[in-house]
């Protein structure tokens, strides 16, 4: 065995080449994926107005990653979103492009995975199995399969690349290091919130596995931090305005209120056959996750001469790194999913406590320990391989979710939205009904089921419908815009007018509830008013469709 290994790095780029042709192999149908619409259709498919112009990339700076102009702002992004401008350019929304920049990603942050590895001394042939794993490992799937799960994958490549940086600044002092570990830090950070968190890594790093560093290289570094801090937050603020951090009592709460979804994770770490696209913890068995802490607490208990600095740097980094994804608005399980992706920078955190706890001593010259990691290997690529089908289109993803999560009310409201858009009434009724069931307050529902009704010229049933919305979900602007519309069919024009304007007030992007007001008033023959609205409508049209 030792011998094929060694086969692999006569060559130094021929680890990264087994890396991208297994990869490529692994995730190609991927290639051919649709939308799933979660997530998806409102950065991409609606967003078409601000991906269209390339123009937009500095200005991704300055906006919610969902483009939101109301309170609910508060995910700032620019890099997914400059991301998705590129694909745009590239083609459009054809989805294909997309998936092709996730499949990327993914191999980069695997190759990434490897030299990170060997960056923290250890053997090649090690670092190599436990990046193909990475690869691999179907845990991950939804990160390279889900068009938005890019988020974790780009964050994971710029951190990796940022410690890689900062680990040859620490043992080389050269100041092109130190500069490209500031800039892939700032990637980061400008990429998602949570790469806050690597600078206690980075510390921990520096004092335990670096204590010699000089004062005068820890200043700068110190320095250099901070300035990227400061930019990051003032553009933040500019964009975002006072939502920037939550109430830290909250957040706290949130995490703590949510910390039995680790022993599921941990699970389907170990043992990764309970996957969903859309788990929760009500739906989700503790089985394989118990098991995986027995299995982990054997493996502590069998190894000698722990590396302690190694096991709580592994340790730190996962539960640094996935944390922050328990901060929930809403203290309810019914409303609360723990999306695997979320795992994806996490994991190399526990591949390093698992690397630690080996219990052969001499892995080198051991066919057990390499036939063990191949057979998961082969393992892994074949459930990533059926997972990847659930993320196919967005009635295979929808209905995934409303089966491994029965009790989730987004899943089976949003399953009714498939069968809506499929043209499926009766299902869509059904899924919509049974979503009010699990929770009466469901977002949207009534809203939909407002939708049915009309579509079937039930209007006293869809206006009922339309109200109990409102009630429960006042700042959803597409109700008002919908009850509007019911309004004018009914040629109650002035209460069209007056809640499209509405509509308008909560997002004035909305470009039906622009082109209704034009309507409306080329039919009152008020010109004048006529023309504003069509302004607005030609700020944001679209180009010719490619």
């Amino acid at each position: 065995m030792q011998i094929y290994i060694n086969k692999i790095f006569s060559k130094s780029w021929q680890p990264f080449a087994i890396i991208a042709i297994l990869g490529l192999l692994l995730y190609s149908q991927t290639l051919f994926f649709d939308w799933t619409y979660l997530d998806d259709n409102t950065l991409i498919l609606n967003s078409e107005f601000f991906l269209n112009k390339l123009s937009n990339v500095f200005q991704s700076f300055g906006t919610d990653v969902f483009h939101a102009l109301d309170q609910s702002a508060s995910y700032y992004r620019p890099v997914l979103t400059i991301s998705f401008i590129f694909d745009y350019q590239m083609g459009g929304i054809n989805p294909l492009i997309y998936h092709f920049t996730n499949i990327i990603l993914h191999l980069l942050s695997a190759c990434l995975v490897f030299v990170f590895l060997k960056k923290l001394k250890y053997k090649r042939d090690v670092s190599f199995l436990w990046s193909l794993v990475f690869l691999s490992h179907p845990v991950l799937t939804q990160a390279v399969a889900w068009v938005p799960g890019r988020n974790d994958s780009l964050l994971t490549v710029f951190i990796l690349s940022a410690f890689i940086c900062l680990i040859n600044f620490l043992r080389r002092s050269r100041i092109k290091y130190f500069v490209a570990h500031l800039l892939f830090f700032a990637m980061a950070i400008f990429t998602k919130e949570t790469a806050l968190f690597v600078l206690p890594l980075f510390i921990f790093y520096g004092y335990f596995f670096n204590s010699d560093t000089n004062n005068n290289k820890k200043k700068q570094i110190f320095i250099g931090w901070t300035l990227v801090l400061s930019l990051w937050f003032i553009l933040r603020q500019l964009a975002l305005g006072g939502s920037v951090f939550a109430n830290i009592g909250e957040m706290i709460k949130s995490v703590l209120f949510n910390l039995l979804a680790i022993v599921q994770l941990v699970g389907k770490i170990i043992f990764p056959f309970n996957l969903s696209v859309l788990p929760t913890i009500q739906d989700t068995s503790f089985i394989y996750g118990i098991s995986a802490f027995i299995f982990l607490i054997l493996l502590f208990l069998f190894k000698k001469n722990k590396r302690w600095r190694y096991i709580l740097f592994g340790l730190f980094w996962f539960l640094l790194f996935l944390l922050p994804s328990f901060i929930c608005p809403n203290l309810d399980m019914m409303s609360s999913d723990f999306i695997e992706h979320r795992l994806y920078l996490p994991i190399i955190g526990f591949f390093i406590i698992l690397i630690e706890l080996n219990p052969i001593k001499n892995w080198r010259l051991s066919s057990i320990y390499y036939g063990f990691i191949l057979v998961a290997l082969g393992i892994f690529c074949f459930l990533t391989f059926t997972h990847s089908v659930n993320f196919s289109d967005r009635l295979s993803f929808w209905q995934n979710a409303a089966q491994n999560s029965p009790h989730y009310p987004l899943a089976r409201r949003n399953l009714g939205a498939m069968h809506y858009l499929d043209g499926n009434m009766n299902l869509a009724e059904e899924e919509f009904k049974e979503a009010l069931k699990l929770n009466p307050a469901e977002e949207m529902a009534h809203n939909n089921l407002g939708l049915i009704y009309s579509y079937q010229n039930k209007y006293e049933q869809a206006e009922k419908e339309y109200l109990k919305e409102i009630e429960i979900n006042p700042f959803y602007g597409n109700v008002y815009y919908n009850l509007g519309l019911l309004y004018y069919k009914k040629g109650q024009i002035d209460e069209a007018e007056q809640l499209w304007k509405k509509t308008l007030g909560i997002n004035r992007a909305n470009l039906d509830a622009l082109s209704g007001l034009a309507n409306l008033y080329r039919h009152k023959k008020d010109y004048e008013k006529m023309t504003i609205y069509l302004n607005e409508i030609s700020n944001r049209t679209l180009p010719e469709p490619r």
